[in-house]
């Protein structure tokens, strides 16, 4: 099993502390959203051109991946400018993908501000076939998250096959989003784009009562996580499941000391069936 976390839940860490922590701590990737100060990976240090081949060098000596590159950019975007930018990001992102010998990049959904989803599709579908091109010249792969108004899976779905299912553009499946978002049930999930999943993102919350959740400790919350993770690898999904713990919007929750720990804990949990 392959795990890795993202920074967004480690924001104060420098690159050393991340590398030596995933060392200790019993994680194999690192996914970046962000660098100390900086979200915006394209201004952080360690990836500006005099740097990035020494930051690549230092995760090849520490027997570490970058599993993944984060970026901000959307599959839909409701104006003409915007949807440039997030072709800009995406480019600018499978460079430095490239550079640091990262396979992913993740690009959001997007939200549809307003406009009807069957006039969104065809945009979607559009940036979709422009991604392809931008991965297959650079040699990544962009996965879209099941996130902003495509949380439910089959709008999702109709965006890919209106698309044609460009090549090295697949999904990403934030496994909290869906089911706490929409009421899917992991198994409808998995059936509507499983066979398209080349990347996970976990989290763990608590449902309130006014419809709300609350983020919490993973293995804490009332999240199926054991039932996702049956699905999936039942479904025969053998990639990087990685922890995406939201500490830089929200300080309030666990330290990563603590909560990168318990990730590596419950997982392997689910893979040993030790519990101990």
């Amino acid at each position: 099993m392959k795990l890795a976390f993202t920074t967004l839940g480690c924001p104060n860490w420098d690159l050393s502390t991340i590398l030596q922590r995933a060392n200790e701590y019993g994680y194999a990737g690192v996914d970046f959203r962000g660098y100390l100060g900086e979200v915006d990976l394209r201004k952080a240090s360690i990836f500006a051109p005099a740097e990035i081949a020494q930051t690549a060098r230092m995760f090849r000596d520490a027997g570490l991946a970058v599993s993944a590159m984060s970026s901000s950019a959307h599959m839909f975007d409701a104006t003409p400018e915007k949807r440039q930018a997030s072709l800009d990001e995406m480019k600018a992102y499978a460079e430095l993908a490239r550079d640091v010998g990262a396979k992913f990049v993740r690009i959001f959904g997007g939200g549809l501000n307003g406009v009807p989803l069957e006039d969104a599709l065809p945009v979607a579908s559009q940036t979709l076939c422009h991604a392809s091109n931008i991965a297959q010249q650079t040699g990544i792969v962009f996965v879209v998250e099941t996130h902003d108004d495509w949380v439910a899976t089959p709008p999702l779905a109709r965006a890919f096959e209106m698309a044609g299912f460009p090549k090295s553009v697949e999904m990403l499946w934030d496994v909290h989003h869906p089911y706490r978002m929409k009421g899917e049930s992991p198994e409808t999930t998995w059936q509507n784009i499983g066979r398209h999943v080349r990347y996970t993102h976990w989290k763990d919350s608590i449902a309130k009562p006014d419809g709300g959740y609350t983020l919490c400790r993973f293995g804490q919350g009332d999240i199926p996580l054991k039932k996702i993770y049956d699905v999936m690898t039942a479904g025969g999904y053998d990639g990087w499941h990685t922890l995406e713990w939201e500490k830089r919007w929200h300080p309030e929750i666990a330290e990563p000391e603590v909560a990168f720990l318990d990730f590596v804990r419950v997982m392997w949990s689910f893979e040993t069936g030790f519990t101990g």
